[in-house]
């Protein structure tokens, strides 16, 4: 197949397309406010911005959505169900591939990929997470594309499943995630030594990415004629339009973030088990406002002493200024919180684990607090909601190093300048 002529209106605009795995929309999860903000911000810095993504059920998206919200890009929607099915599952421990990739491995989307591929002539593809590299790798695989493509390392995600894993009770299913969380390092891997670009969130993240890929050329036999893999951190901005002002709410603290992460999920029920009674000892009258999207309010292992359960709630950030603290109590995890971050900018305190803090670069006690053992964590939250005073020196230090390294526009004008140089624009 002949290789498709750039068609392109002006010299000086990159001809971007972007690869991702869900519509980013509507603004409730860190993932979707990160990847959303990113496209936005690559068309506001002068990228023309083509976005091909699955509509999958659990993120559906009409059609007036994507006008509505969408209209700084050009989208293409291709239909997915990439819901869990258990057949599959079983099925899966036979193939030695991972489940995870399996679900969005699509025939007929990397079909339509490659067409749109073939008809635009794009300058350079960005591959927005891993989730979104098997229907790139199966558009490219029949194709000899010159276009530079370059792969945006959200995480590192088999780490997240082997620390699930690690924290699982139930010995079926830590052996199923163990097995799953093998088998994702593997593709993985494998996946960061297909991409001559990536482009991680943290610089822990590069820094694990590097020494593998130098490990491997190092014992390869054709390590002079491997190509250098090119890398730039672009870590995750945020725009915030609502002004920073700390509130003190005493006796309250509260957690929100998506329960469809099973992370998330399993740091709240730490939490309640071994922190909320220590906390509760010496605050009785103490609340904790729980809410995310996917949260049932009738689950009962949230009806405890104390808890308020919220649900989805329709303004997070409207719902982070009215309840104190905020706990991020992850136990498993990579990459950077956008929620941790929102927080920060807006005057709301933190006490983090060191897993949820991951990607960080603060000062422990400035810009928020890490703590992970249960009395530490316990102690970290009374210390604020005792001292005030020291809560607000927090939140400005916090403002003042979200301003200082994760301004979205500057980011992504950093970031359009790296896949210049890469494709030699």
């Amino acid at each position: 197949m002949a290789e498709p002529q750039k068609q392109r209106k002006e010299p000086d605009i990159m001809k971007l397309l972007v690869i991702g795995n869900r519509v980013p929309w509507p603004l409730h999860d860190g993932g979707a406010i990160a990847t959303y903000g990113m496209l936005r911000s690559l068309a506001e810095n002068g990228a023309e911005v083509h976005f091909f993504t699955f509509n999958t059920k659990k993120h559906f998206a009409e059609i007036a959505t994507i006008e509505k919200y969408f209209g700084f890009c050009k989208v293409y929607l291709q239909p997915l169900d990439a819901g869990v099915r258990v057949g599959k599952a079983l099925l899966n421990l036979l193939t030695g591939g991972s489940y995870h990739m399996e679900r969005y491995d699509d025939g007929r989307a990397a079909l339509a990929l490659g067409e749109l591929m073939d008809s635009e002539g794009f300058d350079v593809v960005l591959v927005e997470g891993l989730y979104s590299v098997p229907v790139y790798l199966r558009a490219v695989s029949a194709r000899r594309y010159s276009t530079p493509a370059a792969y945006r390392a959200h995480n590192l995600e088999y780490q997240i499943w082997a620390r699930l894993a690690t924290a699982t009770a139930n010995p079926l299913k830590k052996w199923y995630l163990q097995l799953q969380a093998k088998r994702l390092q593997k593709f993985e891997q494998h996946t960061w030594s297909t991409f001559q670009a990536i482009v991680p969130i943290v610089k822990t993240d590069a820094h694990a990415i590097k020494q593998y890929l130098e490990g491997i050329k190092s014992t390869s036999q054709t390590e002079k004629s491997t190509p250098t893999t090119q890398f730039h951190t672009y870590q995750p901005g945020i725009a915030i339009e609502r002004p920073f002002a700390f509130i003190h709410k005493p006796l309250s603290l509260f957690h929100i973030g998506s329960m469809e992460w099973q992370a998330n999920e399993q740091g709240v029920i730490w939490f309640l088990q071994k922190v909320w009674p220590l906390l509760l000892v010496k605050y009785p009258q103490a609340q904790f406002h729980l809410a995310g999207k996917a949260l049932s309010k009738s689950d009962p292992r949230f009806f405890q002493t104390g808890v308020i359960n919220h649900g989805e709630v329709p303004d997070a950030e409207d719902f982070m200024q009215q309840h104190g603290i905020m706990i991020v109590p992850l136990q498993a995890g990579s990459g950077i919180r956008i929620k941790t971050l929102e927080a920060m900018a807006l005057g709301v305190p933190v006490v983090s684990t060191t897993v949820g803090a991951q990607g960080l670069e603060i000062t422990q006690s400035q810009e928020l607090i890490l703590a992970d053992q249960p009395a530490d964590f316990a102690q970290a939250i009374a210390h604020l909601l005792g001292n005030p005073a020291i809560a607000q020196q927090q939140t400005t230090a916090a403002r003042v190093y979200v301003e200082q390294y994760h301004n979205l526009k500057r980011n992504t004008a950093e970031l359009l300048g790296f896949l210049r140089e890469c494709v030699n624009l």
